[in-house]
């Protein structure tokens, strides 16, 4: 009888193990955490791109492989007109191209047109349940 009763609570508590792995609740994610390999300036939360575009890195240095969660370009979303590949590491529009490499997040930015004054883009990046948004305004510089 006492064997029966400790193996119960052994099984117990090896079930009670497996069940709390894992779980985190929701909010209690670790924030992304990111280098700016490529020194863009930030202003007012905002990378500025010159109007000559480039390339720009971003490594994010706690989470091994986040993916792109949406593209938004000039407020719209714009996931229906984007080609998307490689279960959301790649999204190519019109004049921008967005990549997770690994933990790296490369921003390809093409150079501004002449009858375009200012252009903005936004990328959410997610690594499960947590997200960081990076702001991409590209203009004209004085």
């Amino acid at each position: 009888m006492r064997l029966l009763s400790r193996i119960s609570i052994l099984l117990i508590a090896i079930l009670l193990g497996f069940s709390s792995c894992g779980d985190e609740p929701d909010g209690k994610w670790d924030k992304m955490k990111w280098n700016n390999l490529s020194n863009l300036k930030q202003e007012e939360g905002k990378y500025i791109v010159p109007a000559s575009g480039g390339t720009y890195t971003f490594e994010c240095t706690n989470y091994k492989a986040p993916w792109i969660n949406s593209v938004t370009e000039e407020g719209v979303d714009e996931y229906s007109l984007i080609e998307v590949t490689d279960n959301f590491h790649t999204f190519i529009g019109k004049w921008f191209d967005v990549r997770c490499v690994n933990a790296d997040l490369v921003v390809t930015i093409d150079p501004l047109d002449a009858d375009c004054y200012e252009r903005d883009m936004t990328v959410i990046v997610t690594a499960g349940d947590i997200f960081e948004i990076f702001v991409f305004q590209q203009q004209w510089l004085q």
